[in-house]
């Protein structure tokens, strides 16, 4: 309702923790709308730079990133794992992408003669290609283009890696079409608020697998 292109299919890929697409038709029809997650999101990426560099909070500005080599080899045995080539929905969290899964990528990486810098770079590659490689296994519909938000659309590493893995789809920061994403997730909750107040269903069946449509929420007095 709120995001969709007037005249093609979209997609909404958020960069939290984990990283989720949101599919969705044109004109903002509910029929069609998918979505699941793709993989980590900036979990991985901040669990390794931490680990490495406790000085710092993340990778700032994918600094660590941009100066080292991500290892393919080591991407592509992560990209082994069984939850990549689930089909959707499905739903994964840090019960996966945990400390011990960025402690085997950086004792698997240094193995290979890693660097600091290209263990950081190889947690990006991994999180760019588990999201590009979800579009190609996964998306179906005409999408043309991604635009994304959340707190790892502002590491610039990710984000070129993602747009380069995604290719021929467009990746965009969600800002530029429409406002700051950090407020993405205020304005649709304002939205299903005002679902519930008028007594209106704000689910969304083909995306979470409900049996029907439902009115959301409990409005509680103060």
């Amino acid at each position: 309702m709120l995001f969709s292109s007037p005249s093609d299919w979209r997609g909404l890929q958020n960069l939290g923790g984990i990283g989720n697409i949101t599919v969705v038709p044109p004109r903002g029809q509910i029929e069609g709308v998918r979505a699941f997650d793709t993989g980590p999101g900036v979990a991985v990426i901040d669990g390794v730079a931490r680990a490495l560099r406790p000085d710092l909070p993340y990778d700032v500005d994918g600094k660590m990133a941009r100066a080292g080599r991500p290892n393919g080899q080591v991407v592509k045995e992560l990209l082994a794992h069984p939850y990549f080539s689930m089909e959707p929905p499905k739903s994964t969290g840090r019960e996966l992408f945990n400390s011990d899964y960025v402690q085997k990528l950086i004792s698997t990486s240094r193995s290979l003669g890693a660097s600091d810098d290209d263990i950081v770079a190889t947690a990006v590659q991994l999180t760019a290609d588990s999201v590009g490689d979800s579009y190609r296994r996964f998306i179906a519909e005409p999408v043309k283009e991604v635009l994304v938000s959340g707190g790892g659309a502002r590491n610039p590493a990710l984000f070129d890696a993602i747009r380069k893995s995604a290719a021929p789809i467009e990746v965009r920061h969600f800002d530029d079409v429409f406002f700051d994403g950090e407020a993405k997730e205020a304005v649709a909750f304002a939205l299903l608020g005002y679902l519930h107040v008028t007594n209106h269903p704000g689910n969304v069946p083909s995306a979470t697998g409900a049996r029907g449509p439902r009115v959301l929420g409990k409005r509680t007095p103060a």
